[in-house]
């Protein structure tokens, strides 16, 4: 067999939940090889699996979002997208600093409505 992978992989064996969207349950799932670049998990063989969604490792308190390479019975092998893990402290810095921008702008019009300048709303 001929291993194509570019990163060497690390044998685990951890507790993991696939996260599809926000309103379906998460499922159970055991991830039981890590890389660089991927892993493998084993959920049950019934399991329909979507081609991309976030991957959360409780015992590490990761979340990387994914997406299927291939697939044989029980065993699902997974590409990390090239995104950073969406639990990273710059990606949720980021996105409270742009949230923080937003709501001052949203508070700045709403108090501007309420001028008594003609042709302003109020």
């Amino acid at each position: 067999m001929i291993d194509r992978r570019r990163t060497a992989r690390r044998r685990v064996c951890l507790g993991g939940r696939v996260r599809v969207a926000a309103f379906l349950p998460e499922l159970d799932c055991t991830v039981r090889d890590v890389s660089l670049d991927g892993a493998r998990i084993r959920v049950d063989a019934e399991t329909i699996l979507p081609d991309c969604f976030d991957l959360f490792i409780p015992c590490r308190n990761e979340t990387r979002r994914v997406f299927v390479a291939w697939r044989s019975g029980a065993a699902v092998g997974l590409g990390f997208d090239v995104t950073q893990a969406a639990s990273a402290p710059e990606a949720v810095a980021r996105r409270l600093a742009a949230s923080e921008t937003e709501v001052a702008r949203l508070r700045a019009a709403l108090l501007g409505g309420n001028s008594s300048e003609p042709g302003r709303v109020h």
